[in-house]
């Protein structure tokens, strides 16, 4: 059975693995690509942290942020690591 993954198929992986739909696996397969690859690594961890701001972002993208909702999104993305 072959562990190791592409950037590519990582990637995939890793947007699948927000939705909450991959196996132990597949989980197992990203883990050992992180170890190999920091480019993907560091593009899991941007990608929760946009995954976690979501919720605090206005559905109305018309009105800018104010200063509080940006500070709040920050606060929470940084507590949350």
């Amino acid at each position: 059975m072959k562990t190791s993954v592409t950037c590519k198929k990582a990637i995939d992986l890793i947007s699948k693995k927000e939705e909450g739909k991959i196996t132990l696996w597949q989980r197992f397969q990203l883990w050992k690509h992180f170890a190999e690859c920091s480019l993907c690594k560091l593009f899991n961890i941007q990608n929760k942290t946009i995954v976690d701001a979501l919720p605090y972002i206005q559905h109305d993208i018309s009105e800018p942020l104010s200063a509080e909702e940006k500070k709040e999104i920050v606060d929470n993305s940084i507590h949350t690591k």
